[in-house]
């Protein structure tokens, strides 16, 4: 039998809690979207302090209209939505966008 010095266990144990805590680290916006250009892979969301931000989908950016995946072509200007994005460099990318459609 193969004995591990207790401190693997205890870096093993972190490791585990920081690629559980890694996907919380992406920030959030959330408002009604104003455009969307599927082309040039972008969307515009206006906040509730009527702020426009501007977002670049990333490559495998997740698009989920209700609980149904979508395409950017699929979202439509006066959509809610809530977008998840990584901050790079001054620019966002969205990672995911979750539409509220009834």
């Amino acid at each position: 039998m193969i004995r591990l010095p207790k401190w693997t266990l205890v870096a093993l144990a972190l490791v585990f809690m920081l690629g559980l805590t890694a996907p919380v680290l992406a920030d959030e916006a959330q408002g009604t979207i104003k455009s969307v250009a599927a082309d040039k892979n972008e969307v515009v969301l206006t906040d509730s302090l009527q702020k426009d931000q501007t977002f670049h989908a990333a490559a495998k950016c997740k698009v989920l209209i209700g609980d149904k995946e979508g395409t950017l072509s699929d979202l439509k200007k006066g959509d809610e939505a809530t977008i998840t994005f990584d901050k790079k460099n001054g620019k966002m990318t969205a990672t995911e966008i979750r539409v509220k459609r009834i």
